[in-house]
């Protein structure tokens, strides 16, 4: 059986919601016999009658009911993908592709002040997953790590910030003996597998080894695991300043040390001068450049 055309499926769902063909109609802006048209064309498509007509009214038949809680999800679906799709691509939009850390845990605290500053700009966010193909036909920016620039011809990248690193823990997590580090449950982030070692390089104390304590493929898991008690996570102290504020994590040691993570903006090239692009690119430009790198004394314990 061949796929029926939206427009098919649009005026079974109407009439069907409405129980009228005229009804149907006006909602779709055509005229009644378009609609009648369009359902015995789909008719004629599944085989079976869909409507029982009588009079003016039309009601569904067994079939034209389990045809519509099969069809009805789909369509919604895409009349939502259809509304989202516009708003992402209206001309005070830009659409982001960047990691759920950076997400959630850096971009997230700031936006209300872009709010404030640019009320007419309109943000989507993207996830960005490990390994997903940096294409210049879905964002209008990607946010990403210095591991992540292999191909950015289509795009115009510029340097936001390199992040420090510090291990934190819960308050009610008790006092740590940094010397004995390996005695306590420690927390790895498999996506940044080596900032154990190079900040323990740093203190000039032993490694912690990497099967010792737990596992979580992502930052925002491993500081929400973190955040509940579970153990000390290395942090990306910029990805945790909220959370140190506010009292959820603290920092077990003064020794703050610079990390491997070198992050980058890459904004897609044909789409670079559009006024809400520049509006975002001067507001983060502004929020990397004054960032503040706490100093190992305010972070003492």
């Amino acid at each position: 059986m061949h796929l029926p055309q939206l427009h098919l499926l649009r005026s079974f769902s109407e009439a069907a919601r409405l129980g009228s063909f005229s009804q149907a109609a006006e909602i779709l802006n055509v005229t009644q016999s378009a609609v009648s048209q369009q359902i015995r064309q789909l008719e004629q498509l599944v085989g079976t009658p869909l409507f029982q007509r009588v009079g003016r009214q039309v009601t569904l038949t067994d079939f034209g009911r389990v045809y519509l809680d099969l069809v009805r999800g789909p369509i919604a679906a895409l009349e939502e993908g259809h509304t989202a799709l516009r708003a992402m691509t209206g001309r005070n939009s830009v659409v982001l592709r960047l990691s759920r850390s950076f997400a959630l845990n850096w971009l997230m605290p700031r936006m209300p002040e872009l709010a404030r500053r640019h009320p007419d700009i309109s943000v989507t966010s993207l996830y960005l997953n490990p390994g997903d193909a940096l294409d210049a036909n879905i964002s209008d920016a990607v946010v990403l790590s210095s591991t992540r620039q292999s191909d950015l011809s289509d795009f115009i990248s510029e340097p936001l910030f390199v992040t420090t690193l510090c291990p934190v823990a819960a308050p009610q997590f008790g006092d740590v003996d940094i010397e004995r580090l390996s005695t306590y449950p420690i927390i790895h982030t498999l996506r940044r597998y080596n900032d154990w070692k190079v900040w323990c390089e740093a203190a000039g104390i032993p490694p912690v080894p990497l099967d010792h304590g737990w596992s979580f493929e992502s930052s925002s898991m491993s500081y929400a695991a973190a955040e509940h008690g579970l153990g000390i996570v290395m942090a990306e102290i910029e990805f945790v300043a909220e959370a140190i504020a506010q009292g959820r994590l603290r920092p077990v040691s003064p020794i703050v040390v610079g990390s491997e993570h070198h992050f980058h903006i890459a904004y897609t090239r044909n789409r670079f001068g559009r006024p809400a692009i520049q509006k975002f690119r001067n507001w983060l430009s502004e929020h990397t450049r004054t960032l503040d790198h706490p100093p190992a004394s305010s972070l003492r314990t």
